[in-house]
């Protein structure tokens, strides 16, 4: 396995969209053979005093590319992007404080727990910014657009008129828009981010999971739009408030509000939340932010630098012994055996 400093990081993430050329001189990738383990897959550490972690890139065809990324970062990290022709991103964030800023339209931040489609056209610099002690875990394709429109059957007709822009290419203010990411949605990344395959299993694996991705976030898009064309209608009202309550549990899960306190935040009352956000989300809320908490500590384990008593800490437990019972009770095993593996 490779180590790489971040350095590299930035040179690897400015040849992104070259990936997109046939041609392997093309790529901005220089002695990419080094840290490749096929000719279409390169798997990359983070080791330095900016960040721990990795990063894993994958071009199933020349039309679509897949980044994997799980690191802490202990300084702000920034990149300027220069895309190379129009191309379609979809991000889907599990965690960290992750932005772009485009010249003319200012930044967009992307939230934790959160799915976004972006349309970049050619030659539209934009800078990409992690923020310091963010524990980026995330998902990102990066698709073509008429690979996307033939091959997913994406059809605008299907998209809401505020996702028009977006999807197929609009205004420069309406080129990103983010959604809570559903229970769903949740469960793939974890499985992308957590998967026990190598060589070729894992390829193949991310390949599907990453197609799987976008038909769920597609189809859930259009089947949200035909049963609620409206979107003012109570039953979207009423999403929209527990997808709200949803964001606040993960902008805050180390210290989550009371569900009274959480229902007044969001313009309910307590019953009507519990009930609203179990049938949305499959589950309490109280599950939800034990899941979510437990699945971060899980996340900040495989950094080794990082002892277990300081992983209890950064998700909010002021006891190491609390924080272990609770892992053991949430995945069956004590946070050791992490290490063991």
């Amino acid at each position: 396995m490779n180590v790489l400093n971040q350095s590299d990081i930035n040179r690897m993430y400015a040849g992104f969209y070259q990936a997109y050329h046939t041609e392997p001189e093309q790529y901005d990738f220089r002695n990419i053979s080094q840290f490749c383990d096929t000719n279409n897959s390169v798997h990359l550490e983070l080791n330095d005093d900016s960040a721990r972690g990795y990063w894993e890139l994958y071009r199933p065809n020349n039309d679509m590319l897949i980044c994997l990324v799980d690191g802490l970062y202990y300084k702000d990290y920034h990149q300027k992007i220069l895309p190379r022709q129009d191309v379609v991103t979809l991000r889907f964030v599990l965690s960290g404080n992750y932005g772009l800023t485009f010249p003319m339209a200012g930044k967009f931040s992307i939230p934790q727990a959160s799915a976004s489609i972006m349309y970049t056209k050619e030659d539209n610099e934009f800078d990409l910014s992690i923020d310091k002690d963010s524990h980026l875990s995330s998902v990102t394709l990066h698709i073509k657009p008429d690979f996307l429109y033939d091959i997913f059957e994406i059809n605008r007709h299907k998209m809401p008129a505020h996702l028009q822009d977006v999807v197929f290419g609009g205004e420069l203010i309406k080129q990103l828009y983010n959604f809570p990411l559903s229970p769903g949605i949740m469960n793939i990344i974890l499985d992308l981010l957590r998967m026990p395959y190598t060589g070729a299993r894992r390829r193949l694996f991310t390949e599907a999971k990453s197609m799987e991705l976008v038909c769920r976030l597609f189809q859930e898009i259009e089947d949200d739009f035909e049963a609620v064309p409206v979107l003012s209608s109570p039953a979207n009202t009423m999403k929209k408030k527990a997808l709200d309550a949803q964001k606040i549990l993960v902008e805050n899960y180390k210290s989550p509000p009371t569900i009274s306190h959480l229902a007044r935040q969001v313009g309910l009352n307590r019953s009507t939340l519990c009930a609203s956000f179990k049938e949305i989300f499959g589950t309490t809320i109280y599950e939800f932010c034990q899941g979510y908490r437990m699945n971060k500590a899980r996340e900040l384990l495989q950094d080794r630098n990082l002892s277990i008593s300081q992983v209890s800490e950064m998700v909010g437990y002021d006891h190491p012994t609390n924080f272990t019972v609770a892992f053991k009770k949430q995945f069956g095993f004590l946070p050791k055996a992490i290490r063991a593996q």
